[in-house]
Order: C-alpha cells, then structure tokens, then sequence
C-alpha cells in the first residue's frame, strides 16, 4: 500500500511539469528582409540597375546615410526559450553597391561572425539655464498662485447670456 502512495505522490508532482515541458519549446522570430528563394543569387554586377534589384530582391532595409549607392538588406533570426532573454542564432545583412551610372558595382554578403558590438556612448547633453535646488523650487513659486475668482486684472466678457 505505501508502494501504490509513494508512485501516487510522485505522479501527482511530476504531472504539472510534463504538462508544462511542451510550452517551454524555444521560438524562432525571423526579423528583417526575407528574401524569396533564388532572387539574390538573381543579382548580377555590372549590368542591373537599382529598378532591377526592387523588382528583383525588393526595397532595401537601410539606405547608407552619407553614399545613397549603397544599399543594406538585413535580416535576423531570434530564439526566445520561455521568459529568458532572446538569443540572435543568425543574422545576415547583404549590402549591395552601385556606381555613378546606377548599375550594381558589388555584393557583399555579411553574417553574424562578422558582426560587432557596439557601446552606447554614456554621455549627458548639457542644458542652458539656471539648476534649482528642491527649496529654491519651492520657494520661487510662493506669492506666485492666484486662485480662480481672485484675479481682478484679467476679468472677461460676461458669459451669462442676458444681452441685448
């Protein structure tokens, strides 16, 4: 009998967690440009024009802000296992480099090997004026409340309806 109540004890907390595991699968978030099968490999330097590559691939992702011929396509996948931070498992970015005439000039292909951290600068933009400290808040705005009904100087229309 202590048998049959220990095997009993022992489902009864091992159940939630099987019936718990499956919510736990990792998931995939593909984020960015997604590239229709063959249609980067479609892309020929030299001859296409920036009309070809739209028709072709699509609108890029991010246009270079100081050279607009050179155009990014980024795209990356995310894993997420249950409340954890999410973890980039591939990232790709395709820049794609045209000349002054408007035909492709190159290709790169870039990968998550490839990628760099970059720190965020931690500095705090001055602003002009005068710092107060919390009592020179407090009292700067004594003598300065005037409640409503108590201001003689800025007395308007009458809105009472009666009139001519």
């Amino acid at each position: 009998m202590r048998r049959i109540a220990s095997f009993a004890l022992a489902g009864a907390l091992l159940a939630p967690l099987l019936v718990a595991l499956p919510g736990c699968d990792p998931n995939f978030n593909q984020r960015g440009f997604a590239p229709t099968p063959g249609s980067v490999e479609k892309l020929e330097v030299g001859t296409q024009s920036r009309e070809d590559v739209i028709r072709l691939v699509g609108s890029p992702s991010a246009v270079s802000t100081f050279n607009p011929n050179i155009w990014y396509y980024i795209s990356e996948t995310q894993e997420s296992f249950a409340f954890l931070k999410p973890v980039i498992t591939e990232q790709k970015v395709i820049q794609v480099t045209f000349n002054d005439s408007g035909r492709i000039a190159g290709i790169k292909n870039y990968d998550l090997a490839e990628a760099e951290n970059i720190a965020m600068v931690q500095r705090i933009t001055p602003t002009s004026g005068k710092e107060l400290t919390v009592l020179e808040q407090i009292l700067g705005n004594v003598g300065k409340f005037n409640p409503a009904g108590k201001n003689p100087t800025n007395q308007g229309a009458s809105t009472s309806g009666g009139g001519i």
